[in-house]
């Protein structure tokens, strides 16, 4: 993204701010990182390293502002299955609309209140929302991850297990012959032999 007049570069203090001053001339467009996430924009689901922003903002209809724009963010987090540190990167396009408090309804999804008297756009509710949407629930470092054997702790990617097999549960043995039938059985039907 060019940007065709960029606002003031932000304050490392509270980087997901934007000044509005000017904002009547035409479009603000710009390009910030935030390097400390956690402290920046509160509760995340990741521990995000970092997230990059890029912002397009307009005048709305009257007083309300509109945002759209991108984020990429980058966090290390362990494997679900083997617990090695694994890269998960978020990428997003977001958008935002900003109204004075009183034209705000409450649950009205990606709508915030202006605050016109700062004369600034805190963008990091839409930035943690995005954040928390997009982010996986569950990290994996590859989809065939053996994981670790649940008795010794082996890395199974890494070595194979020793551990002697695990002994039939006998609570489950009422249950062995509930399969409905087996699969020879099945072989051979055609759609014609089935009522």
């Amino acid at each position: 993204m060019i940007p065709r007049r960029a606002s003031p570069p932000p304050d490392p203090a509270e980087p997901a701010r934007i000044g509005l001053a000017g904002l009547d001339a035409g479009p603000i467009e710009r390009a910030f990182r935030v390097e400390t996430p956690g402290e920046a924009l509160g509760a995340l689901p990741l521990p995000f390293e970092y997230v990059d922003v890029e912002v397009d903002v307009r005048r709305a209809d009257g007083s309300a502002v509109r945002v759209r724009g991108t984020l990429g963010a980058r966090a290390i987090v362990e494997c679900r299955r083997c617990l090695e540190p694994t890269r998960v990167r978020v990428r997003a396009r977001w958008a935002a609309l900003y109204r004075p408090p009183g034209r705000v309804t409450p649950g009205e999804e990606g709508v915030w209140a202006l605050d016109a008297e700062s004369g600034e756009l805190d963008l990091a509710g839409p930035i943690r929302e995005e954040l928390w949407v997009r982010a996986p629930a569950w990290v994996e470092c590859s989809r065939d991850c053996p994981g670790l054997c649940p008795t010794c702790g082996v890395r199974l990617a890494e070595q194979a297990c020793r551990c002697p097999p695990l002994e039939p549960d006998a609570r489950w043995a009422a249950l062995e012959g509930l399969g409905g039938g087996s699969a020879d059985a099945s072989e051979g039907a055609s759609e014609a032999d089935i009522p």
